[in-house]
């Protein structure tokens, strides 16, 4: 357990680190290919941008794997993704609706706007059965 945001004792749940790494040797890649392709003459400029397009999708999808968390304390969740951070109370959590497949999508409804997480979080099952418990929601399987 560590020290919250707000100075709660918590559990944090993040994406497997394989994640990231995978994103960012990817994108390293991509960087290499996009610089090489830069000392050619009369390369399309098709073929330059959809490297381009690539430099920016993994550099992206490293952003979203590098930051996306999420924290459990007494009083609720902290999502924090690429670009906002979300506090919701217990009180606010109305649902948890488990979309099974390839890639389990956990999807929180509650007031405003709805946070989901999938299977690519470390102990996704264990978060789940601590939303059930502490939102005291009915067992969504």
């Amino acid at each position: 357990m560590a020290r919250g945001p707000r100075g709660d004792r918590h559990e944090v749940f993040r994406p497997f680190w394989i994640l990231p790494l995978s994103m960012g040797l990817a994108g390293a890649i991509w960087v290499f290919v996009f610089l090489y392709l830069l000392t050619f003459d009369g390369v399309p400029a098709r073929t330059v941008l959809s490297a381009a397009f690539f430099v920016v999708f993994f550099a992206l999808a490293l952003t979203y794997y590098g930051r996306s968390a999420i924290w459990v304390d007494q009083s609720g969740l902290t999502f924090r993704g690429m670009v906002r951070t979300r506090r919701l109370t217990w009180a606010e959590i109305r649902k948890l609706d488990v979309l099974p497949g390839p890639v389990t999508v956990y999807a929180i409804r509650a007031r405003g706007m709805p946070c989901h997480f999938t299977s690519f979080f470390r102990h996704h099952k264990r978060l789940a059965n601590l939303l059930i418990e502490r939102a005291g929601l009915a067992s969504a399987r």
